[in-house]
């Protein structure tokens, strides 16, 4: 409660002899002890127009003090003196003091926002992720490290929205071939995941599905295989067969066991994913423009060209009908198929697939 000062009481004494006795400071503060620290704020500014920087010092401390015997060190009302104090020391050259004082209103500041902070993490999160799908990875780094500082300031550490923000930044990194930040970050997240949700939860082999897919590309296959078949394991029992989350590890298994010619066995995997993707998220969305594209690739590559064809003719009328493709992700599926029609001798057909990509990436 907050402690008011008792009036100075009529005596009959001339009015000069009161005020004889009782500081100009003193009448200052009796006054303004009923008021608001927004009242008093207002009067230290007085006070400082004034040049009177004294007095307005000692309003200003007095209600600092007042307010945190009330309130508490960290009350949000408090922010707003001690910046107003601040403001005041560096008029007077005292920085250093003024720094301080900064650091406990900012601080208290914080604290109080957080949770609204936090919550903003995830829209901005989804806006990364939504910025790196278009091909946008300047921009998607940006929302996503700005996610990530947000979040690491205000949740202690281990949290799991730090983790999630730690393998959304790892897979932007991951698409530009900044291996060593992904990796490093991955295992950030899935440390995160296995303590908090289990080696065998379904978020921690995400994360490990992920980083198998960066030891793909790096070419560490043998790093790269376990990890994958452990993933699509954990995903069958904790999200069920016909999971998204199955789906993606049987594609990824399928690339790489293409890319050791292993296709009897790439195969039914591309296969898999692709009737998964059917079913979960509709036969025309990305998705499953994206697996037709991988396996119209092992057909290519098996010479089992009208197989390929269908699939590649399937995947461009895809991207052609939606705005979210990258302009980069939509020239490699044309160039893939411009390579298909050169090896089915069609020169002229494949100049103008050809001269389309090359539009698009222009236009990146």
């Amino acid at each position: 409660m907050l402690k008011v000062a008792l009036p100075i009481k009529a005596r009959s004494v001339p009015l000069f002899s009161s005020i004889a006795f009782i500081s100009i400071t003193s009448l200052i503060l009796a006054s303004c002890s009923m008021s608001s620290p927004s009242d008093l704020r207002a009067k230290a500014d007085e006070q400082i127009k004034s040049n009177n920087l004294v007095e307005a010092e000692k309003i200003l401390k007095k209600t600092a003090a007042d307010q945190e015997q009330s309130n508490g060190s960290n009350d949000v009302q408090l922010a707003p003196t001690l910046s107003a104090l601040g403001d005041l020391y560096i008029r007077q050259g005292k920085y250093a003091e003024a720094a301080t004082l900064f650091d406990r209103a900012s601080d208290i500041q914080q604290k109080a926002m957080a949770p609204q902070l936090v919550a903003l993490t995830t829209s901005l999160n989804g806006k990364g992720m939504s910025l790196m799908g278009q091909g946008k990875f300047v921009a998607a780094e940006q929302v996503l490290q700005q996610a990530l500082a947000i979040r690491e300031d205000n949740l202690p550490a281990g949290a799991l929205p730090i983790a999630e923000s730690e393998n959304s930044l790892a897979q932007l990194y991951f698409q530009t071939a900044h291996y060593p930040q992904a990796e490093a970050l991955y295992k950030e997240a899935i440390g995160t995941y296995e303590k908090v949700k289990g080696a065998e939860s379904a978020e921690a082999a995400n994360v490990r599905n992920n980083l198998a897919s960066l030891y793909y590309s790096e070419g560490k296959y043998q790093q790269a295989e376990p990890i994958f078949k452990w993933s699509i394991s954990v995903f069958e029992r904790t999200s069920g067969k016909e999971s998204i989350d199955v789906a993606n590890a049987c594609n990824n298994l399928a690339e790489l066991m293409r890319s050791q010619k292993r296709n009897a066995e790439a195969e039914p995997l591309f296969l898999r994913s692709l009737a998964i993707y059917e079913k979960a998220v509709g036969k025309d969305s990305l998705s499953v423009a994206t697996a037709c594209n991988n396996l119209a690739i092992l057909y290519r590559v098996q010479g089992r060209f009208a197989d390929a064809e269908p699939l590649y003719k399937r995947a461009i009328a895809i991207y052609d009908g939606s705005s979210g493709v990258s302009n980069q992700q939509f020239a490699n599926v044309l160039d893939n198929y411009a390579e298909l029609l050169q090896a089915t001798s069609r020169a002229e057909e494949a100049r103008a697939v050809r001269s389309r990509a090359s539009a698009k990436i222009a236009q990146s």
